[in-house]
């Protein structure tokens, strides 16, 4: 049933501005400065640890260069020697095994190849067979489907045109029932707008207004529920 046959259509119910507009845009405002307040004390706070290394790591160089760099070279040596047998243990599996298909398929072509030299022709037979039987079987479905047109044309075309006809109808039907449902909908609007314009008028504004009110009370409390 339309909206403005509902009988509440010309009932212009207080729109709710306090729980749907106001509250829920407060809530997400709250929430959306306490998270760039923590995001920018994080940044801050981060900054300072860099800092307060950075200084500490040039105090120590400035006082004990030798020592310093020694021990940073060393740890820097040992973490590149882990990082190293880290992917040499995740890598070296995949190439052994990249190494066992290529070999593999190196011989594989080698005795294709050396059989081919043999033996051409069956070698030829053996390897278009499954082209061969492909290309058969086609002929013959060609074949039929000719034999079938040239029996009756018709019904070979109407066989064909099946599914297309079917989903045609099913969609005129659907799109027949929409435009009848829409004109029967604005001709009631158009009645009521003649009837009762300025009722009719503000009827539609006001629940305009009340249904994008909750459209943006979920939408809030989406992003809300999100953050």
């Amino acid at each position: 049933m339309p909206l403005y046959n509902h009988p509440e259509f010309f009932t212009n119910r207080q729109l709710d501005l306090e729980n749907k507009l106001i509250l829920p845009t407060r809530q997400l405002y709250n929430q959306v400065s306490w998270q760039l307040k923590t995001l920018y004390q994080a940044i801050r706070d981060l900054l300072i640890d860099v800092h307060s290394t950075v200084a500490t790591l040039a105090r120590q160089v400035y006082d004990q260069p030798v020592p310093t760099l020694t021990a940073w070279y060393e740890q820097a040596a040992q973490a590149g020697s882990i990082y190293y047998a880290q992917t040499e243990a995740v890598l070296m599996p995949v190439y052994h095994d990249w190494q066992i298909k290529l070999s593999a398929g190196t011989e594989k072509t080698g005795q294709y190849l050396q059989a081919l030299w043999d033996n051409p022709k069956q070698v030829a037979t053996t390897t278009l067979e499954p082209v061969t039987q492909y290309v058969v079987t086609a002929a013959g479905q060609s074949a039929q489907y000719l034999q079938q047109l040239l029996d009756d044309p018709e019904l070979f075309v109407a066989n064909a045109l099946a599914p297309l006809s079917n989903y045609l109808s099913v969609f005129s039907e659907a799109a027949q029932a929409t435009l009848l449902s829409s004109y029967y909908a604005l001709a009631e609007l158009s009645s009521q707008l003649i009837g009762q314009p300025s009722a009719t008028l503000q009827a539609v504004y006001h629940n305009t207004l009340s249904a994008l009110l909750e459209v943006y009370f979920e939408v809030i409390s989406s992003l809300l529920v999100m953050a």
